[in-house]
């Protein structure tokens, strides 16, 4: 049998790993670890705070009972599915910095109908059929307790070796059956293999399903595109999807300028500063937001930066209107655009490093005082004072009372 070798990776071997492990395998039931915590060990860079997924041969109900008998919480995340999380809490002062410990603990199961978005799945005790219906052969490798490695399709291994993504059977028939395998092969090749060509009849098939990406969420698109934007070779892999077609169907956009990626990608790391670098204009930007159903604060974050009406403001103004993030991201994306030096980008750095934003020194009793009733006419003095304030150049408490002043007497 194949074996991780020794030592094992941390998450395997940790006690919460060993202990629901034990609970799930009693009475000849069988659960291995699965997924991206045994390829990642196997491409040695898994450590202790990686995601643990399993699979079981139980049913979900039966899952939750003998989890819920041992004391450990249960969420049922995904009955539909099969999947059920397993919610440990460490003792005092063993806590990871992300909270709990979670396990998603998935049984056995094959695809009965699926549309490319969702899928009608049974339950069966078929490890070979459990790995037949996952994405990828470095996907669909298992591992026991202690290290045993299972290689249900005969390929994972020797492509976990060789570094070589391929999808596990046909590509076009595991794409048509969860279009987000497309977004997910480029992102695990420009990972893994960033310098080799792609497969060229994986390619084939995922240019032809570039019409069905539109009908994924945006939310699915942006989790993985996100990811994609995060690796180290973005530029090169946001560069394929393109001359595969592929890229403004993600974005919902025309297909974007990418030189100004490659070169964010020698600036930042931040994944949603090099998508911004993929869009060029607020509007552009405010639409793409939308369309991958981004937070509010990234869609803020995205309009600050591409505001062309606010590059030009002031330093000091800028700083407290907008934030340093803002008047970074700004600088950064004008030198990724060739509008601005990198000289320019690294005096941004520094001024924004360790900004205290200026308090605005009117009050309340200021207002009172001056004979300013009570009201929403407060709010709109006080919106016009800091207005003048903040184009003044942030002067003192007095030189703000004595506009109010001289405002009142108007």
């Amino acid at each position: 049998m194949t074996h991780f070798g020794t030592p094992h990776s941390d998450w395997l071997t940790r006690p919460e790993t060993q202990n629901l492990l034990q609970i799930l395998n009693a009475e000849e039931a069988i659960t291995r670890c699965v997924g991206g915590c045994v390829r990642d060990t196997l491409l040695q860079v898994a450590d202790r705070d990686t995601e643990v997924d399993m699979a079981t041969n139980l049913t979900p109900e039966q899952v939750m009972t003998r989890l819920k008998a041992a004391g450990v919480k249960t969420v049922g995340t995904g009955l539909r599915h099969g999947t059920v999380s397993a919610i440990i809490y460490l003792e005092e002062g063993l806590h990871l910095e992300e909270g709990p410990l979670i396990y998603e603990i998935t049984s056995l199961r094959v695809d009965v109908t699926t549309d490319g978005r969702h899928a009608k799945v049974a339950f069966t005790q078929d490890w070979q059929g459990d790995a037949a219906r996952r994405d990828f052969t470095i996907n669909a490798l298992y591992a026991d307790a202690d290290g045993t490695l299972h290689d249900p399709t005969g390929h994972g291994l020797d492509d976990i070796k060789a570094k070589r993504v391929r999808f596990i059977g046909e590509a076009r028939a595991r794409i048509e059956e969860d279009y987000l395998r497309v977004l997910r092969y480029f992102r695990f090749h420009y990972r893994l293999t960033p310098e080799a060509a792609l497969d060229a009849q994986a390619r084939a098939a995922c240019t032809q399903a570039a019409p069905a990406l539109a009908t994924l969420s945006g939310e699915r698109r942006q989790a993985e595109m996100l990811k994609i934007m995060a690796l180290p070779q973005a530029h090169k892999a946001a560069r394929a999807l393109q001359e595969a077609g592929l890229l403004s169907v993600i974005l919902d956009m025309p297909s974007p300028d990418l030189a100004p990626l490659e070169a964010m990608v020698a600036l930042s790391d931040d994944p949603l500063l090099r998508l911004i670098a993929l869009v060029p204009d607020e509007a552009s930007g405010a639409a793409m937001a939308q369309s991958l159903r981004l937070s509010n604060k990234q869609k803020e974050r995205i309009g600050r930066a591409l505001n062309k009406k606010e590059e030009t403001l002031p330093l000091e103004q800028a700083l407290y209107i907008d934030g340093p993030m803002a008047v970074l991201d700004r600088a950064t994306l004008a030198h990724a655009k060739g509008q601005g030096s990198l000289q320019a980008v690294q005096a941004a750095a520094r001024q924004t490093a360790g900004y205290q934003r200026p308090k605005f020194p009117l009050t309340g009793a200021m207002m009172q005082a001056a004979g300013l009733p009570k009201g929403p006419s407060m709010g709109v003095m006080s919106r016009l004072l800091e207005g003048w304030w903040v184009e003044s150049g942030f002067p003192d408490a007095a030189a703000v009372e004595a506009e109010l002043a001289a405002r009142m007497k108007k």
